[in-house]
This record gives C-alpha cells, structure tokens and sequence, in this order.
C-alpha cells in the first residue's frame, strides 16, 4: 500500500547509506558498479548548489547492481553523496522482480519491503522527501530535463511548490 507520509527513522534503519551500498557491491555487476561510482567525475559547483538545496530533504534511492540505469545513474549519485555527505541519502537495493506473477512487480523479499510504500514501478528511483516524509519530487531511471544525476536533482530541488 502506498504511503503518502513515509517514516524517514524508519527508513533509516532499514535503508543503508552509501558506504555500505557501496560495500555491498557483489560480482561482476557490482564490480561494475564499484567501478562507475569510482570513475564518475561530477560537476562540483553543482554538487555543492545541490548539497545546499538538499538541506532539510532526504533522497531515498531504490537500485539493483544487475539494473544497467542504475550502474549509470546510482554510482553517480553515490560518488555525489561521497563527495559532499551533507547531502542526505538512503539506499535500497536488490530489488528483484516477480515475472511468474503479473499481480506482484517486486519480490519481496529479496527486494525490500519498503517497494510497496512507494509503489516502486522502475528502477533506479530516487524520491526526494521532505521533513515530514512526504515525497515532493522524483527521478525515475534516467534524467529527463537535465543532462546528469546532478542537474536533474537541482532542478527537482529548485521548483518543489512549497
């Protein structure tokens, strides 16, 4: 069921930061992935313009190290997180699909339990929730108005309706 207030203590305590999400990285995929978010060259002024739009916001991400958007797009993010850790992150992964049942789109587990709170339908996601929980913004598998991680997160932060 789909919850329009999310419990971010909770999910803290569920999700992992980016250290472990970056430790935990296993096989070939996440050899990819480790790789990705160690090569990955961010625009810091960006970065920085973002840390400071993030302040008061979490970005609650969902990925999978055999998704081929989230070997792009989580490690860009990751490195962004690692680079400046005043933006605050948690982190989901292993998701994993159900294909032998149309009615379920994540099997959980392995897949978390919290896919259900954000009716997860693609990943990676990143939802930006604000003090209260409330999911004010997102971007799901790739950028759309902006050409990087970074700059669409900036744009979603810069025109959230307050």
């Amino acid at each position: 069921m789909v919850k329009e207030i999310h419990d971010l203590q909770q999910l803290e305590k569920n999700g992992i930061s980016v250290d472990e999400m970056y430790d935990s990285c296993q096989g070939s995929d996440g050899e990819t992935m480790k790789c990705n978010i160690d090569d990955y060259i961010p625009n810091m002024d960006i970065v920085n313009k973002l840390a400071k739009k993030a302040n008061g916001y979490t970005i609650v991400v969902f990925s999978a190290d055999w998704c081929k958007d989230c070997k792009i797009n989580v490690a860009a993010f990751a490195k962004i997180v690692q680079l400046n850790s005043d933006i605050k992150a948690i982190f989901f992964k292993g998701m994993k699909s159900a294909p032998k049942d149309p009615n379920i789109r994540w099997r959980i587990p392995p897949s978390p339990p919290e896919v259900d709170d954000f009716d997860l339908r693609r990943i990676p996601s990143f939802y930006v929730l604000d003090k209260s929980g409330k999911v004010v913004g997102e971007l799901i598998e790739n950028p759309v108005t902006k050409p990087t991680v970074e700059e669409e997160l900036l744009f979603i932060l810069e025109n959230i309706q307050g």
